[in-house]
């Protein structure tokens, strides 16, 4: 596939020619690496052709490699599984990855790029060597507690240890802020009709996403436009003006904007 018959070293980069390996053909001109396990991401030997993104580039370098014996097109998140498999990710780092790939803000990407560097691996790791410590701790005064001289306040040294623990969980659990900047916050914008709520929005929005009249109840369906603030991705939704009426259609739209 490359011009030339240098012996290509571990993570050295190489400006060669890509050429197709039947016709010899010259394709592109572009960085040639060579990984070899288990020192790459996904724990096995890895090539990596850095070549110009043009569509046509890209095609026919992808054609050319198809003519390769056992050759295939990668599926979805393939790279990442085989990371997993051989011990190069774990589950949480594995979600930041893909937070990170569909990172659309800059608080996201901090946040999904703290987790994939082991942001909730090294907590979940500490916990887990607190519970066998503590484990082989009640284990031993069932065990010896008779036999051997073992302090009184040991076992209430573990109690504690345990409702510490429980109680530091139980704060990371109630802790939404990563859903909160993963799936965006929810900003419903409600009031009465013609209290400018859809003007609001579209100001907001910098164009017209909302539908604005003098008429009342013009607003029915909750319409959503997402923002980002200072970082933070922002949903923030139009509602039907809050009001009696005898139209049932407008009625869902106030219901749904109450359920806001």
């Amino acid at each position: 596939m490359t011009s030339g018959n240098t012996t290509f070293q571990p993570r050295q980069a190489y400006f060669r020619r890509i050429q197709h390996p039947q016709t010899k053909e010259i394709l592109d001109r572009g960085i040639v690496l060579w990984f070899p396990g288990p020192h790459s991401f996904t724990g096995e030997d890895s090539v990596e052709l850095q070549i110009h993104g043009g569509n046509a580039v890209v095609s026919s370098v992808l054609n050319a490699l198809g003519t390769l014996d056992s050759f295939r097109m990668a599926e979805q998140g393939e790279f990442a599984k085989r990371a997993f498999d051989n011990d190069k990710l774990d589950l949480t780092e594995l979600e930041g990855l893909a937070d990170l790939l569909n990172a659309e803000t800059e608080v996201q990407r901090k946040v999904a790029l703290r987790q994939v560097e082991g942001g909730l691996r090294i907590p979940y790791e500490g916990w887990r060597e607190k519970i066998i410590q503590c484990m082989a701790t009640l284990e031993a005064v069932i065990d010896f507690g008779e036999d051997e001289q073992i302090e009184d306040n040991v076992l209430d040294q573990v109690v504690t240890s345990v409702v510490h623990l429980r109680d530091v969980m139980q704060h990371h659990l109630n802790d939404n802020v990563g859903e909160m900047v993963r799936s965006g916050i929810q900003v419903a914008i409600v009031g009465p009709p013609n209290a400018g709520k859809s003007s609001f929005l579209n100001r907001l929005a910098k164009r017209e996403a909302a539908i604005v009249s003098d008429i009342p109840g013009t607003t029915r369906d909750v319409v959503e436009v997402m923002l980002h603030l200072g970082g933070y991705p922002v949903i923030v939704s139009d509602t039907a003006g809050l009001r009696d009426s005898e139209d049932r259609i407008e009625m869902e739209g106030i219901r749904r904007a109450k359920a806001r």
